[in-house]
């Protein structure tokens, strides 16, 4: 699952998920985009965050 995918699941905003895990906003938008490449073992462990804390 993508980072992406897991924020939709949730409903939130890039917003709301970039202030969550104390991320530039355009990092974010930049990884779902794909103008820069997530290294792989973050975005799992972000989804993973996403998708049992919120």
């Amino acid at each position: 699952m993508k980072i992406e995918e897991a924020r939709k699941q949730k409903n939130m905003s890039r917003k709301e998920l970039s202030e969550w895990l104390e991320i530039p906003y355009r990092t974010l938008t930049n990884w779902e985009n794909g103008e820069r490449s997530c290294p792989d073992y973050i975005e799992k462990l972000i989804v993973e965050k996403i998708l049992r804390d919120k």
